[in-house]
């Protein structure tokens, strides 16, 4: 067994064994996730058929609703917190009614849907952690400011779809002369496990598909955070070494050759 199967393999038994699925009350099917949301409990959704070919996945409105306990309230007067919010739901297709983030999708894209609305939620999070620090700007402006500067050529916000049905997104990808291509994912909290899952995961199951280096770009910048090395454990397990790395923002400022050279 070559070692990209032995990775698949361990993708979709991760994925088998991590998500609970629960039939509830009113025809709805309650979804647990891996990961954890700002009150450190697991991410839930819950999806309901809406006929024989399509489905409803939705976040019952936990994610706004935890905000708010926090102190966050999204509206046009907190710039970045706004930004962020409406910029989540245009990449990753999400829909809010009343209170709710949900995403409409056939049977067949339920698997892409479903990891849409995670992503989206755990980006929206984001809007605490910066919210404590008074972050005048979005971790991801800041890369692409600097993208721009630098003159890099890029393209924001790529998802590729893997071969189980379910797609990954990275923040940014950058091409080479060499062909191989950078595919970054960032994270605002350097040290939440969740991305560094995500990273993980989604290595492992693009990887088979795609002629690329893979980038974690860690925010160490707004704030002066130490990185836990626990994070970059996870990020990288069972990766090989010149198949990704985790960077930190500051690194990249003083010496950007890690996005743009093989």
């Amino acid at each position: 067994m070559g070692k990209a199967t032995l990775l698949e393999n361990a993708y979709y038994k991760w994925l088998k064994e991590e998500l609970i699925f629960s039939d509830i009350e009113d025809g709805y099917v309650s979804i647990s996730s891996p990961f954890v949301d700002t009150n450190f409990d697991n991410i839930n959704l819950y999806a309901k058929f809406l006929n024989e070919d399509n489905i409803e996945v939705s976040d019952f409105g936990y994610t706004i609703f935890n905000l708010e306990e926090a102190g966050v309230h999204l509206d046009k007067r907190s710039k970045v917190a706004w930004r962020i919010y409406n910029t989540a739901l245009a990449d990753f297709g999400i829909t809010r009614e009343g209170d709710s983030l949900l995403i409409r999708t056939s049977l067949d894209n339920f698997a892409i849907a479903k990891n849409r609305l995670i992503q989206a939620i755990m980006r929206i999070n984001d809007i605490s952690y910066l919210s404590k620090g008074n972050v005048k700007e979005a971790f991801n402006d800041l890369i692409e400011s600097f993208l721009i500067k630098e003159k890099v050529l890029y393209t924001p916000n790529v998802e590729i779809p893997n071969e189980n049905g379910a797609s990954s997104h990275f923040d940014f990808s950058i091409p080479s002369r060499t062909g191989v291509e950078r595919l970054i994912k960032t994270s605002a909290r350097p040290n939440d496990p969740n991305y560094a899952k995500v990273f993980n995961y989604d290595v492992k199951a693009t990887a088979p598909s795609r002629n690329a280096k893979f980038i974690y770009v860690l925010n160490n910048v707004t704030h002066k955070t130490t990185i836990n090395q626990n994070i970059v454990g996870t990020a990288l397990s069972g990766l090989k070494p010149n198949l990704a790395e985790v960077a930190r923002f500051s690194e990249i400022e003083k010496d950007n050759t890690l996005l743009v050279n093989s």
